[in-house]
């Protein structure tokens, strides 16, 4: 909606050449044909630039975009130098935004053309206007440049994301080792007594009874081990949770909102357990198009909020799946509540609060 605001603000220019046209005193006809043509250029613009926002250099209106310079070649005679001068910098726009970036420089070139031919075509003198189609090539090598930089930070970005892809596989792996590790030897031990036990039950009980204890405490203390080790492991990261939540959406087509203030360090990790839950249930469930994440705290309580414009609740009976029942478990344990069910307004809430200690 930002780009889309600006893009609308930038038009205003276009007004710029109609002060010259209304001095001349034109008849009512050619007043009422170009404020038409300037209504359809406009349309025309905005149909192009806000396609291509969505989908860069995707051009899903290439008979939107011919039709521009129809318009803005029609409307040159009528409002002259000044008009060539506003128009050149969108239409250099709608060709960069909705073409690819390779063609840029062949599209660009050929509309600084078309403004060099326009002067003598008008009656001006290009050693006067010379500076025309010198600031329209300015600003198609400012453009070329802006997509150059997008271009490059996109690919930083896909470095980045197989970066922390290849993170996550080595820790997955150190996970595994660590695992075996602590498991190896603690088993293969239990298996050694199991089945000793099992051959002298018979002959000497009491040694059986014994071979079984140490089993008993061999498999407590891998239990308490493998707790210890796992206990890292399942401290989630908010804002880490977020970027997963923020790619799961979009890889579904679900426009995601995030809304974000500050939470408290001891609130942050079952706060990052409902975002990872919640949105989950997004992705699998809700058929939603609009996904928003609020967090936050008031009242002395830290709150999440996951809300979708989907489908809602599969049923009215209360009932949750296994995903949100563990989920209410781990908000009991930290002494806060759990919402899921229907939003107001249709599609489906997930809502957590926490109580959060208070600050000296």
């Amino acid at each position: 909606m930002k780009g889309r605001l600006w893009t609308s603000v930038y038009l205003v220019v276009l007004v710029w050449p109609l002060p010259g046209f209304l001095a001349a005193s034109p008849p009512g006809l050619t007043i009422g044909l170009v404020t038409a043509g300037l209504a359809g250029f406009v349309a025309l613009y905005l149909r192009v630039v806000w396609t291509a926002l969505d989908r860069p250099h995707r051009n899903a209106t290439p008979y939107a975009l011919i039709l521009l310079y129809v318009v803005a070649a029609a409307m040159t005679v009528a409002l002259g130098e000044m008009w060539v001068f506003a128009v050149s910098y969108f239409l250099i726009t709608a060709v960069a935004a909705a073409l690819p970036a390779r063609a840029l420089p062949v599209a660009a070139g050929a509309t600084v053309a078309a403004v060099t031919l326009a002067l003598p075509l008008l009656g001006r003198s290009l050693a006067e206007y010379w500076w025309l189609p010198l600031q329209a090539v300015v600003f198609t090598a400012a453009i070329r440049a802006f997509l150059q930089l997008n271009a490059a930070n996109r690919a930083l970005s896909k470095a980045g994301a197989e970066v922390e892809r290849l993170a996550v596989d080595n820790e997955r792996l150190r996970f595994a080792r660590d695992m075996h590790d602590l498991l190896g030897h603690s088993l293969a031990v239990m298996t050694v007594k199991s089945q000793l036990a099992a051959r002298i039950a018979t002959a000497d009980p009491d040694r059986a009874r014994a071979e079984m204890e140490q089993v008993e405490e061999l498999s407590r203390q891998a239990l308490s081990e493998v707790r210890e080790a796992i206990a890292g492991y399942r401290e989630l990261s908010l804002p880490g949770e977020l970027d997963g939540a923020r790619r799961a959406l979009d890889t579904a087509g679900v426009r995601l909102e995030v809304a974000a203030d500050p939470l408290p360090a001891d609130a942050e990790p079952v706060l990052a357990w409902v975002v990872r839950e919640a949105t989950t249930n997004v992705v699998r469930h809700s058929g939603a198009r609009r996904c928003r994440i609020r967090l936050g705290v008031t009242g002395g309580e830290a709150y999440a909020e996951v809300r979708d414009d989907g489908r809602g609740p599969a049923d009215h009976t209360g009932t949750h799946g296994n995903g949100l029942r563990g989920l209410a478990e781990r908000v009991h344990v930290a002494g806060g509540t759990l919402y899921g069910g229907a939003a107001e307004g249709g599609g489906f809430l997930v809502s957590a609060r926490v109580p959060v200690a208070e600050r000296a």
